[in-house]
């Protein structure tokens, strides 16, 4: 029988994987920063050196960071910084130590979508599992939160949704951990994000203690290992619909798939504090299927 985690030929197979976190690294950021990088270090060590690695193979797990702040002038510092993927224990914590501190970030939303267009450059492995893991407490700019310098996004970034959208065709699953309580502060920042991560099958996660990061990262991570196997299974249906150009029709498939198993994208092994009125469901439905930001807001007034 092949272990639960085995995609095949080989057990804990989930290690063969590229792991990309991208930290928001402004001012706000502070009460986390610290705890964040402290639990990446032990995340990385606790994998690297634990009895799953006995049958993998050097390099099998590489991890990579980008860290972003906002657009001048609202930051002069700078927009993102990337530390690309390694897999030696001793250089990813070399690479979280040469993280710069949190500061900066002007206004309350920020360059969030700089910094995803960013992961899809980064050097990923054309055959292992691709999961990036964002970490913010702010929206992108031009989603529709108050006090928004760019109120209808950064000229010259492209749409996050039409990244997200990016990222599902080059298999990337990309999860969002968000800080709170200062998230839900911002008008549609949760919901967005939800409908941002439910087009790769990723999920949301809500962190309102930093010591509890390595359970979010680590929970998150397991699930992707579940949701991933169902994208590769059903790869040839979700390339053909997303050729068609019918985002929502993306969405619709993974979520009935995972219906069939019995999965959800947003199961975790902890309990999850955000509660999903059916309103809520409706929102979050139409950021996922939405073609552009300027689409979703459009739709939102009509259903308010």
């Amino acid at each position: 029988m092949l272990h639960p985690f085995s995609h095949g030929s080989r057990p804990y197979d989930f290690l063969y994987s590229d792991l990309l976190f991208i930290l928001d690294l402004t001012g706000s950021q502070q009460p986390y920063i610290d705890s964040v990088k402290s639990s990446i270090n032990a995340i990385c060590a606790e994998i690297l050196g634990s009895d799953h690695v006995n049958s993998a193979q050097p390099g099998d797990l590489r991890v990579a960071f980008i860290g972003f702040r906002d657009h001048p002038p609202q930051d002069d510092s700078f927009v993102t910084r990337e530390w690309d993927f390694v897999s030696d224990l001793t250089r990813i914590h070399t690479n979280l130590r040469n993280l710069p501190g949190a500061d900066g970030g002007g206004d309350g939303p920020e360059a969030v979508t700089a910094a995803l267009a960013r992961a899809l450059t980064m050097r990923w492995r054309n055959d292992c599992n691709r999961v990036a893991v964002l970490v913010s407490d702010a929206p992108p700019h031009g989603i529709g939160s108050q006090g928004d310098y760019w109120p209808y996004g950064v000229p010259g970034v492209p749409d996050p949704l039409d990244l997200a959208r990016e990222m599902l065709k080059s298999k990337i699953t990309l999860h969002f951990i968000a800080c709170e309580p200062s998230l839900s502060h911002f008008h549609n920042a949760l919901d967005f994000y939800r409908g941002l991560t439910r087009i790769t099958a990723g999920i949301v996660v809500p962190l309102l203690d930093a010591r509890v990061m390595s359970t979010c990262i680590i929970g998150s991570a397991l699930e992707s290992l579940a949701i991933q196997d169902l994208i590769n299974e059903y790869r040839k249906t979700l390339d053909e619909l997303v050729a068609s150009r019918e985002p929502s029709l993306v969405v619709k498939y993974l979520h009935a798939l995972m219906r069939i198993r019995g999965r959800t994208a947003d199961q975790l092994i902890m309990e999850n504090i955000y509660a999903m009125s059916d309103d809520r469901k409706d929102k979050v439905d139409i950021w996922s299927s939405a073609r552009s930001l300027a689409d979703a807001k459009a739709r939102l007034k009509v259903s308010l």
